[in-house]
């Protein structure tokens, strides 16, 4: 499903913070403008209060200095806008009515000399006169100055609320890499600096979860590695006991079963030592994945037409462990050869900085709503359950992948199916 900006709490906060300081900053702009206009309106009013009654047959003397009024030889022509219906005419309507001036209507229209407001005003003898003020001031407009107060303004909320809300979700970002960078059987990470309240809580349940899961990890280890220890004891002196049935044509089949058995017993308990060593070898070790994987395809037993392998001179990685790559490259082509088919490639390289290995076959592949499943300890596709296996192999190069950092991804390439593992080289 595709994401919908803003997709990250900060883009969110930064969002919200400037939303509210432009509706802020148009509210107080639209006051202040309107302001202004009144205050104009009235000084207008103020300016030819004198020369509209003197123009209207008011009594009194004749203003100083004389203001040139406008006489239609015609009522105006239709209003542009509705007069006194603005904060700005109103103003101007009530100043003149203070000041003398009775004005039963008006009118604003264009005329020759530009835009004219025409005000029908009331003579002592009860008649009305048509007059006009051609006065710019009239006209609304908006100072060069204050939009660019308005906008210097704007840019310094933005900038405010951008310090805010990177210095608030700072904490929860480092929280998040340090998450994700997390590695099981790793130490707990550092605390974040300067955290608030809320993120220092966080962080203290995350570091108990981790700390139980920790020992819930540690106590199947345990338990995984004291039984198969325990049973490779009696695994022995079965076999031992089937090496010294007689040797004839009667016992025979029942030998050869019981050394059967007791070898997939074996292997399983093996696996299980397997599933441990993956997650208790502590990755402090160079290693030549090249080699190890010469080694590997080597001790399979297969030969070149069955198993093609591609690998440059050397290939060196840090921070891991021979014996888990070892059983990761093992595990990837013994999966192959039990449900794939050949032949299988194993192929090592290097891609932008990180060590690539991928191992194809000529199977059906592992369906895209079964790789998640598949993965897990002790899960088996419904194609391999009538062959001998324990599950783990999977689990176990999950794992190793996950403890080193990398990806495990299944693709299609054409007829083949390819496993692809990608590990950090830290070289």
């Amino acid at each position: 499903m595709p994401r919908r900006f803003p997709d990250s709490l900060f883009a969110r906060l930064l969002v919200l913070q400037l939303g509210v300081a432009v509706v802020l900053l148009g509210v107080f702009g639209v006051l202040i403008y309107v302001e202004r206009n009144v205050a104009v309106a009235r000084l207008v009013a103020e300016r030819w209060a004198p020369a509209l009654r003197h123009a209207a047959g008011w009594p009194g003397a004749a203003p100083d200095p004389v203001r040139s009024l406008l006489r239609p030889d015609a009522p105006p022509a239709p209003r542009l806008l509705p007069p006194f219906v603005t904060p700005r005419m109103r103003a101007l309507y009530e100043e003149l009515g203070r000041r003398g001036v009775s004005v039963d209507d008006a009118s604003l229209a264009r005329s020759q000399y530009g835009v004219v407001l025409w005000l029908r005003v009331r003579s002592p003898d009860g008649t009305s006169t048509w007059l006009g003020l051609a006065d710019a001031a009239l006209l609304p407009r908006v100072p060069g100055r204050f939009l660019a107060a308005l906008l210097l303004t704007g840019v310094f909320l933005a900038a405010v609320s951008w310090v805010f809300t990177r210095r608030l979700t700072r904490p929860l970002e480092a929280l998040r890499a340090r998450m994700g960078a997390y590695r099981p059987g790793e130490p707990l990470p550092e605390p974040v600096a300067a955290a608030t309240p809320e993120v220092a809580s966080i962080e203290r349940a995350y570091a108990g979860l981790l700390q139980r899961f920790d020992q819930h990890e540690r106590e199947r280890a345990l338990l995984l590695a004291g039984v198969s220890h325990d049973l490779r004891g009696p695994l022995t002196r079965i076999r031992t006991a089937a090496d010294l049935l007689p040797a004839d044509e009667a016992s025979a089949p029942w030998r050869e079963a019981i050394v059967r058995n007791t070898q997939a017993a074996d292997r399983l308990i093996e696996g299980f030592l397997d599933h441990v060593r993956a997650g208790e070898l502590a990755l402090d070790q160079m290693a030549d994945l090249a080699a190890l994987a010469h080694r590997v395809a080597a001790a399979t037993g297969h030969g070149s037409d069955v198993l093609v392998v591609t690998a440059p001179p050397a290939l060196a990685l840090g921070q891991t462990h021979p014996l888990l790559l070892e059983r990761l490259i093992a595990n990837l082509l013994d999966n192959a050869f039990k449900h794939g088919r050949p032949p299988v490639e194993l192929h090592v390289r290097e891609e932008g900085g990180r060590a690539v290995i991928e191992v194809l076959d000529h199977g059906p592949g592992i369906p895209p709503d079964r790789q998640a499943v598949l993965v897990q300890a002790f899960a088996r596709g419904d194609a391999a359950r009538g062959s001998p296996g324990t599950g783990l192999g999977l689990a176990i190069v999950a794992r190793v992948v996950e403890r080193m950092g990398g990806t495990l991804a299944f693709l299609p390439r054409g007829a083949r199916h390819a496993v692809r593992v990608e590990l950090p080289r830290h070289a």
